[in-house]
């Protein structure tokens, strides 16, 4: 099964996972994970952007939507796996 959203849609994955259902897969939702990456940007002084304009991209960055509520993942099944990106 392949699931497509356009880009004004709002994608609900647990959701879609259930409609597997009808094509003869079930998934019991209750004990699936959902690994996701997460980055978490520094910025650095040196070469490269002006130092404010790389504080403000980290800034704008950490009040970012995060990706388990944009698919409306549920919380107690997210396993976040991250890194740090200097700028």
């Amino acid at each position: 099964m392949k699931v497509n959203y356009g880009f004004k849609n709002e994608p609900d994955l647990p959701k879609a996972l259930e409609r597997c259902e009808q094509h003869g897969l079930s998934i019991n939702l209750f004990e699936t994970s959902y690994f996701l990456s997460r980055e978490i940007v520094v910025p650095t002084k040196g070469t490269g952007m002006a130092h404010w304009r790389e504080l403000l991209f980290a800034l704008m960055s950490r009040n970012s939507r995060s990706v388990a509520d944009f698919f409306h993942l549920p919380n107690n099944c997210v396993i976040e796996l991250g890194t740090r990106v200097q700028i």
